[in-house]
């Protein structure tokens, strides 16, 4: 390893405890808009490359460690929540039961107040069970007025590719040549990427 690499290698080290000890960000290692530090060779590129590759394995392994610490804690909750469930299911079943022998023997006790809670029994609405499809067919048939007709829907997709910026940043349709209201078009610059190989 050269000393240039050296050096990276020590100001890496140094600019991480940094971060670490003083809450700062990448932003603050920026000096008039150049970094402190630059690269200046391939093989300085090469060694980035190098400590980004390891970064990411080390994310991942934390990742994984606490993945497995995560599925342990879930695995235990789960069983907790199953015993209280079974717990919860059996007492509240105890509990209707003892609600609706109350019930027949006297009418209008709906609500049962107790002193940890009520207990309630409510009427419910029927449940209905349909294919919408063969509803629709029906209502065309014998009830045209409960179909409701659909809002259009916009084909953004198909739109977005025939608009083109103006230079003040407006929305032209390029096949009627009309500017497109309340669309701003901002161009942006190229995305710089990295993509590491065997990581």
């Amino acid at each position: 390893m050269d000393k240039a690499l050296a050096r990276l290698d020590d100001y890496l080290i140094q600019m991480i405890d940094t971060f670490e000890q003083q809450g700062q960000t990448v932003e603050t290692i920026i000096i008039g808009g150049k970094p402190r530090f630059q690269i200046e060779t391939k093989e300085h590129a090469i060694w980035a490359l190098r400590k980004i590759a390891a970064i990411e394995r080390a994310r991942k392994e934390a990742q994984e460690a606490a993945q497995a610490e995560i599925y342990r804690i879930q695995d235990w909750l789960a069983g907790e929540e199953k015993r209280a469930d079974q717990a919860r299911e059996y007492l509240d079943m105890l509990l209707e039961d003892y609600h609706r022998r109350v019930l027949a023997e006297s009418p209008k006790m709906k609500t049962i107040k107790l002193p940890h809670g009520e207990l309630q029994i409510r009427k419910q609405q029927p449940e209905y069970v349909k294919s919408d499809d063969a509803v629709k067919v029906w209502a065309k048939e014998n009830r045209p007025e409960l179909l409701v007709p659909q809002e259009p829907k916009l084909d953004w997709a198909t739109l977005k590719k025939s608009l083109q910026a103006t230079g003040d940043g407006r929305a032209v349709d390029v096949e009627t040549g009309t500017v497109v209201p309340s669309v701003a078009i901002t161009e942006r610059p190229p995305k710089f990427t990295i993509k590491l190989t065997g990581v």
